[in-house]
């Protein structure tokens, strides 16, 4: 080859590629190097996982908007159900406060009958209603004994026994 056709190559060359920027040059160059067929393997494999992950993803979101709605519903039916316990514990502490009323009036109205069948009034007294009277009496006996400032600060943790 000659001087001139090789400058006529070049310069023809350079002619072409006059109207892109470096970046279009390069990515034409690696075009040419790039087998077509690899490329539309490589965008086909792509198309399907975007296909999995869009489906991935509403069955998550259908998921999720399940999961709220049944947490709504145990949300609510818990609230009912705490509502509920108060409420029969208010009841029972009502029932236990007018047993102990009905039993001092019958000390006091029927003392011999009272003594005939066993009840011991002074016994009965001491007696708790339930187990947790008891922790509660010595969580009380215990923060007395604690200073003031020390209980305001928030640092007592006392254990349960």
């Amino acid at each position: 080859m000659s001087e001139d056709s090789i400058e006529e190559s070049k310069g023809l060359e350079c002619s072409i590629y006059q109207n892109y920027t470096a970046s279009e040059v390069f990515i034409q160059g690696l075009a040419g190097i790039v087998n077509q067929q690899d490329i539309a393997s490589i965008v086909i494999a792509q198309k399907k996982m975007l296909q999995r992950f869009e489906k991935t993803n509403e069955m998550l979101a259908n998921c999720n908007s399940l999961s709220m709605t049944r947490y709504e519903k145990s949300l609510k039916d818990f609230k009912n159900h705490t509502k509920l316990v108060t409420d029969m514990r208010k009841d029972l502490d009502s029932i236990f406060k007018r047993i102990k009323v009905i039993k001092s009036k019958m000390v006091i109205r029927y003392p011999e009958a009272v003594k005939a069948s066993g009840y011991d009034p002074e016994k009965m007294d001491k007696e708790e209603d339930d187990e947790y009277d008891v922790v509660i009496r010595k969580m009380k006996a215990i923060k007395s004994t604690v200073p003031e400032s020390f209980q305001q600060s928030g640092d007592l943790h006392l254990p349960i026994q």
